[in-house]
Protein backbone atom coordinates (compact mmCIF):
# COMPACT_ATOMS: atom_id res chain seq x y z
CA UNK A 1 0.00 0.00 0.00
CA UNK A 2 1.39 3.36 -0.98
CA UNK A 3 1.50 5.90 1.50
CA UNK A 4 0.23 9.54 0.52
CA UNK A 5 2.11 12.56 0.89
CA UNK A 6 0.32 15.66 1.79
CA UNK A 7 2.17 19.18 1.50
CA UNK A 8 1.16 22.58 2.08
CA UNK A 9 3.81 25.06 0.19
CA UNK A 10 4.00 28.16 2.86
CA UNK A 11 6.74 31.02 2.20
CA UNK A 12 8.68 31.73 5.63
CA UNK A 13 8.18 35.38 6.90
CA UNK A 14 11.88 37.17 8.03
CA UNK A 15 10.77 37.18 11.53
CA UNK A 16 10.82 33.25 11.64
CA UNK A 17 14.53 33.94 11.67
CA UNK A 18 14.68 36.01 14.39
CA UNK A 19 12.42 33.65 16.45
CA UNK A 20 14.58 30.62 15.58
CA UNK A 21 17.66 32.18 17.00
CA UNK A 22 16.30 33.45 20.03
CA UNK A 23 15.35 29.49 20.56
CA UNK A 24 18.75 28.51 19.73
CA UNK A 25 20.20 31.29 21.72
CA UNK A 26 18.13 30.01 24.60
CA UNK A 27 18.74 26.12 24.10
CA UNK A 28 22.99 26.68 24.09
CA UNK A 29 22.63 28.69 27.27
CA UNK A 30 20.95 26.12 29.31
CA UNK A 31 22.69 23.17 28.48
CA UNK A 32 26.61 24.42 27.55
CA UNK A 33 28.79 22.68 25.08
CA UNK A 34 27.71 19.33 23.89
CA UNK A 35 30.45 16.41 23.30
CA UNK A 36 33.03 16.94 21.21
CA UNK A 37 32.14 14.17 18.97
CA UNK A 38 28.16 15.74 18.66
CA UNK A 39 26.30 18.23 16.96
CA UNK A 40 23.11 19.71 17.44
CA UNK A 41 21.17 21.99 15.19
CA UNK A 42 18.09 23.69 15.79
CA UNK A 43 15.56 23.97 13.05
CA UNK A 44 11.96 25.76 12.34
CA UNK A 45 9.00 24.63 9.47
CA UNK A 46 5.78 24.22 8.96
CA UNK A 47 3.91 21.03 10.33
CA UNK A 48 1.10 19.60 7.95
CA UNK A 49 -0.30 16.41 9.06
CA UNK A 50 -3.91 15.99 8.95
CA UNK A 51 -4.24 19.70 7.44
CA UNK A 52 -6.55 19.58 4.62
CA UNK A 53 -9.43 21.73 3.11
CA UNK A 54 -11.67 22.30 5.77
CA UNK A 55 -9.32 20.21 8.25
CA UNK A 56 -7.29 21.27 11.45
CA UNK A 57 -4.67 23.75 10.61
CA UNK A 58 -1.32 23.59 10.22
CA UNK A 59 1.43 24.44 13.10
CA UNK A 60 4.88 26.25 13.44
CA UNK A 61 7.36 24.10 14.64
CA UNK A 62 10.81 24.24 16.21
CA UNK A 63 13.04 21.33 16.55
CA UNK A 64 16.68 19.84 17.24
CA UNK A 65 18.50 17.07 15.77
CA UNK A 66 21.41 15.78 17.65
CA UNK A 67 24.04 13.08 16.13
CA UNK A 68 27.78 11.70 16.79
CA UNK A 69 30.12 12.08 14.22
CA UNK A 70 32.59 9.62 15.01
CA UNK A 71 30.84 6.46 14.01
CA UNK A 72 32.13 4.09 11.99
CA UNK A 73 29.61 3.24 8.67
CA UNK A 74 28.40 0.54 6.87
CA UNK A 75 28.61 1.30 3.18
CA UNK A 76 26.17 -0.84 0.81
CA UNK A 77 26.64 -0.65 -2.95
CA UNK A 78 24.23 -0.47 -5.14
CA UNK A 79 23.88 -2.23 -9.19
CA UNK A 80 25.00 -0.84 -12.24
CA UNK A 81 21.84 0.30 -13.26
CA UNK A 82 21.02 2.80 -10.38
CA UNK A 83 24.44 3.49 -9.66
CA UNK A 84 25.95 4.35 -6.27
CA UNK A 85 25.80 3.25 -2.57
CA UNK A 86 24.34 3.79 0.51
CA UNK A 87 26.18 4.19 3.78
CA UNK A 88 24.65 4.39 7.39
CA UNK A 89 26.36 5.27 10.52
CA UNK A 90 23.94 3.08 13.16
CA UNK A 91 23.21 4.71 16.49
CA UNK A 92 24.60 8.13 15.49
CA UNK A 93 21.11 9.89 15.93
CA UNK A 94 20.83 10.54 19.60
CA UNK A 95 17.45 12.64 19.53
CA UNK A 96 15.23 13.99 16.94
CA UNK A 97 12.05 16.04 18.14
CA UNK A 98 9.59 18.68 17.46
CA UNK A 99 7.53 20.81 19.50
CA UNK A 100 4.54 22.87 18.07
CA UNK A 101 3.04 26.06 18.92
CA UNK A 102 -0.17 24.54 19.95
CA UNK A 103 2.07 22.46 22.85
CA UNK A 104 2.02 19.39 20.63
CA UNK A 105 5.05 17.38 20.29
CA UNK A 106 6.78 14.69 18.95
CA UNK A 107 10.06 13.10 19.66
CA UNK A 108 12.58 10.43 19.32
CA UNK A 109 16.01 9.46 21.09
CA UNK A 110 17.62 6.74 19.00
CA UNK A 111 18.33 6.80 14.83
CA UNK A 112 21.05 6.51 12.51
CA UNK A 113 22.47 8.77 9.47
CA UNK A 114 21.99 7.64 5.88
CA UNK A 115 24.48 9.15 3.06
CA UNK A 116 23.68 7.88 -0.38
CA UNK A 117 25.21 8.99 -3.69
CA UNK A 118 23.39 8.34 -6.93
CA UNK A 119 24.73 9.46 -10.13
CA UNK A 120 21.25 8.23 -12.03
CA UNK A 121 18.75 7.64 -10.20
CA UNK A 122 16.04 4.51 -11.62
CA UNK A 123 12.42 6.67 -12.57
CA UNK A 124 10.25 6.67 -9.78
CA UNK A 125 13.11 6.79 -7.13
CA UNK A 126 12.90 8.78 -4.21
CA UNK A 127 16.74 10.32 -4.51
CA UNK A 128 17.52 12.18 -6.90
CA UNK A 129 20.67 11.95 -8.64
CA UNK A 130 24.07 13.90 -6.38
CA UNK A 131 24.84 13.34 -2.99
CA UNK A 132 21.98 13.62 -0.01
CA UNK A 133 21.46 13.02 3.55
CA UNK A 134 18.57 11.14 5.68
CA UNK A 135 18.66 11.32 9.60
CA UNK A 136 16.32 8.07 10.41
CA UNK A 137 14.87 7.18 13.94
CA UNK A 138 13.68 4.33 14.93
CA UNK A 139 10.55 5.29 16.32
CA UNK A 140 9.18 7.81 17.59
CA UNK A 141 6.24 9.31 20.22
CA UNK A 142 3.49 12.32 20.27
CA UNK A 143 0.99 13.86 18.15
CA UNK A 144 0.14 16.60 15.39
CA UNK A 145 -3.13 17.60 15.40
CA UNK A 146 -4.45 15.05 17.71
CA UNK A 147 -2.88 12.10 15.29
CA UNK A 148 -0.10 9.81 16.77
CA UNK A 149 3.31 10.07 14.64
CA UNK A 150 5.66 7.09 14.96
CA UNK A 151 8.65 8.04 12.61
CA UNK A 152 10.75 10.53 12.42
CA UNK A 153 13.20 11.88 10.05
CA UNK A 154 14.72 14.45 7.98
CA UNK A 155 16.38 14.66 4.70
CA UNK A 156 18.35 16.84 2.72
CA UNK A 157 17.64 16.18 -0.99
CA UNK A 158 20.29 17.05 -2.34
CA UNK A 159 24.11 18.18 -1.31
CA UNK A 160 26.74 19.00 -2.98
CA UNK A 161 29.00 18.10 -4.84
CA UNK A 162 27.86 15.41 -6.70
CA UNK A 163 30.20 12.59 -7.90
CA UNK A 164 29.60 10.40 -11.18
CA UNK A 165 30.10 6.35 -10.97
CA UNK A 166 31.06 6.46 -15.36
CA UNK A 167 35.16 7.11 -14.73
CA UNK A 168 34.87 3.94 -12.11
CA UNK A 169 32.71 1.88 -14.14
CA UNK A 170 35.26 2.41 -17.19
CA UNK A 171 38.31 2.11 -14.60
CA UNK A 172 37.00 -1.31 -13.29
CA UNK A 173 35.79 -2.53 -16.39
CA UNK A 174 32.15 -2.93 -16.14
CA UNK A 175 30.28 -2.18 -12.74
CA UNK A 176 31.92 -0.79 -10.10
CA UNK A 177 29.43 -0.86 -7.68
CA UNK A 178 29.23 -4.79 -7.84
CA UNK A 179 33.09 -5.68 -7.52
CA UNK A 180 33.38 -2.18 -5.00
CA UNK A 181 30.86 -4.24 -2.83
CA UNK A 182 32.78 -7.49 -2.34
CA UNK A 183 36.13 -6.02 -2.41
CA UNK A 184 35.91 -2.65 -0.73
CA UNK A 185 39.54 -1.74 -0.20
CA UNK A 186 40.19 -1.32 -4.11
CA UNK A 187 38.32 2.10 -3.66
CA UNK A 188 40.96 4.72 -5.25
CA UNK A 189 41.98 7.19 -2.69
CA UNK A 190 41.28 9.97 -4.82
CA UNK A 191 37.41 8.60 -4.33
CA UNK A 192 35.55 10.80 -2.06
CA UNK A 193 35.93 9.19 1.64
CA UNK A 194 32.07 9.19 2.15
CA UNK A 195 32.71 5.94 0.22
CA UNK A 196 34.85 4.16 2.37
CA UNK A 197 31.84 4.02 5.33
CA UNK A 198 33.98 5.10 7.86
CA UNK A 199 33.01 8.84 9.14
CA UNK A 200 30.01 10.88 9.19
CA UNK A 201 30.96 14.52 8.08
CA UNK A 202 31.79 16.60 11.00
CA UNK A 203 29.55 19.63 10.26
CA UNK A 204 26.13 19.60 7.93
CA UNK A 205 25.77 22.45 5.71
CA UNK A 206 24.02 25.42 7.96
CA UNK A 207 21.57 26.08 5.14
CA UNK A 208 19.80 23.74 2.74
CA UNK A 209 18.09 25.67 -0.37
CA UNK A 210 14.61 24.12 -1.37
CA UNK A 211 15.93 20.63 -0.64
CA UNK A 212 15.61 20.39 3.43
CA UNK A 213 12.04 18.90 4.63
CA UNK A 214 10.77 16.69 7.99
CA UNK A 215 9.14 13.59 7.29
CA UNK A 216 6.42 12.32 9.55
CA UNK A 217 4.19 9.15 9.28
CA UNK A 218 0.85 8.36 10.75
CA UNK A 219 -1.15 5.42 10.14
CA UNK A 220 -0.24 4.86 6.46
CA UNK A 221 0.68 8.40 5.72
CA UNK A 222 3.70 9.92 5.35
CA UNK A 223 3.56 14.03 5.02
CA UNK A 224 6.56 16.01 4.06
CA UNK A 225 6.87 19.10 6.21
CA UNK A 226 8.78 22.03 5.00
CA UNK A 227 11.59 23.11 7.19
CA UNK A 228 12.55 26.84 7.03
CA UNK A 229 15.88 27.15 9.26
CA UNK A 230 18.09 25.26 10.24
CA UNK A 231 21.36 25.89 12.04
CA UNK A 232 24.00 24.17 14.37
CA UNK A 233 24.19 24.74 17.76
CA UNK A 234 25.64 24.06 21.08
CA UNK A 235 22.48 22.03 23.37
CA UNK A 236 22.46 18.31 24.26
CA UNK A 237 19.00 17.08 24.05
CA UNK A 238 16.65 19.03 25.16
CA UNK A 239 14.92 18.62 29.05
CA UNK A 240 11.74 20.00 30.17
CA UNK A 241 13.38 23.94 30.50
CA UNK A 242 14.54 23.98 26.68
CA UNK A 243 11.31 22.44 25.49
CA UNK A 244 9.14 25.46 27.21
CA UNK A 245 11.87 27.68 25.46
CA UNK A 246 11.21 26.12 22.37
CA UNK A 247 7.46 26.01 22.73
CA UNK A 248 7.29 29.52 23.76
CA UNK A 249 9.42 30.49 20.17
CA UNK A 250 6.59 28.41 18.06
CA UNK A 251 3.56 30.01 19.90
CA UNK A 252 5.02 33.42 19.37
CA UNK A 253 5.51 32.43 15.59
CA UNK A 254 1.61 31.57 15.64
CA UNK A 255 0.90 34.96 16.98
CA UNK A 256 3.09 37.02 14.30
CA UNK A 257 1.29 34.50 11.78
CA UNK A 258 -2.40 35.34 12.87
CA UNK A 259 -1.42 38.78 13.23
CA UNK A 260 -0.11 39.48 9.66
CA UNK A 261 -3.13 37.92 8.52
CA UNK A 262 -5.31 40.54 10.53
CA UNK A 263 -3.24 43.25 9.47
CA UNK A 264 -3.12 41.80 5.54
Amino acid sequence: MRLSPSVVPVRPARWVHHVAALSVLGAAWLHGPAHASEHTYAFTGLATVGARDGGPPAHLFTGLVTYQDDLPGSTEYLDSTAQGFRTSYSGAVSFLGIVLDNGERVEAHSGWLQVNNIQQAEIGSPVPAGLSMQVWTGGASGSINGLSVFNLYLAFLPVQPNFSWDGLDALFGGNAEQLLGANPGQLPATVDPLLTGTAIPEVLPDTFVNGLFLGTNHELTNTVNPVYTFKEVTAAVPEPATWALLLAGAVFMGWRVRAGARAA
